[in-house]
């Protein structure tokens, strides 16, 4: 009985170490977190990774919700939220 419980108490810490490590492992990686454009603040751009519109600014007349993933000069990975404006209707 006893090695049963010893087996079993070895088993829990073991699987609560191993959470341990993974947990500290996934918050040392730093998170990109989302910003609202505002243009009276710069945006200091590397390089562009996607932009991504929520829909086809060629088919839409109105504003268009846009992402932007870029690397900063620091290397650190951003994303931006912005509006452009469609132009599905310049034509007629």
């Amino acid at each position: 009985m006893k090695y049963l419980a010893f087996a079993a108490l070895s088993m829990v810490s073991v699987f609560a170490s191993a959470n341990e490590v993974a947990s500290t492992s996934v918050s040392a990686q730093p998170l990109s977190q989302v910003e609202q454009y505002n243009r009276h603040k710069g945006i200091d751009v590397a390089k562009v990774v996607s932009i991504k519109n929520a829909q086809d600014p060629e088919k839409v007349d109105g504003l268009v919700n846009s992402k932007m993933v870029y690397v900063d000069g620091a290397g650190v990975t951003r994303t931006l939220d912005y509006t452009i404006m469609g132009y599905g209707r310049q034509n007629g």
